[in-house]
């Protein structure tokens, strides 16, 4: 080997060494989140509810909603069924990575899912990794009525805040 085809290799090499330290340094939170269990989850969800099978469906909500909401949004979920009708469709419309902080600091990545649902309501679900099982869990949920925009909501939800804006 010549002596500028050495120096190229170590100059890529330190230049990849920083690269990586780099990266430890000012990303050490990244990791890859597989979002097809959590869709999984949240279609599932909607497949129960279309089969009426409400206990089922809401079975998949994790113990601390179900605990601090879940009699209130079984009355609310009930509701809606009797004024829109018994869910018959529900088409995913998005889903991205969103991370979330529990109440022991502990940062987990949830899964966030937007669905139409049967021309009544637009309902997003947050879906997280139960802490106390292998499967994911509904630990957020809102809807927002198509016919008259009133909204509900429950659990972990997603608040949008403008960094900045051109306008």
């Amino acid at each position: 080997m010549n002596r500028t085809r050495i120096k190229l290799l170590i100059a890529a090499g330190v230049v990849l060494f920083v690269i990586v330290v780099l990266g430890a340094v000012l990303f050490p939170k990244v990791h890859y989140v597989d979002p097809k269990p959590a869709i999984a989850s949240g279609e599932g969800y909607f497949s129960k509810l279309k089969q009426n099978q409400v206990d089922d469906a809401f079975a998949m909500y994790t113990e601390g909603f179900l605990r601090m909401r879940g009699g209130e949004w079984k009355k609310i979920v009930g509701d809606l069924d009797a004024d829109g009708g018994q869910v018959t469709d529900a088409k995913l419309l998005g889903s991205q990575v969103v991370p979330v902080t529990l109440r022991d600091s502990t940062e987990i990545a949830c899964i966030f899912t937007r669905y139409q649902v049967t021309l009544v309501s637009d309902e997003r679900l947050v879906i997280c990794p139960n802490q106390g099982r292998s499967e994911w869990s509904i630990a957020g949920h809102e809807i927002t009525r198509v016919d008259n925009g009133e909204p509900f909501a429950a659990g972990i939800t997603l608040r949008q805040k403008t960094l900045f804006s051109t306008s």
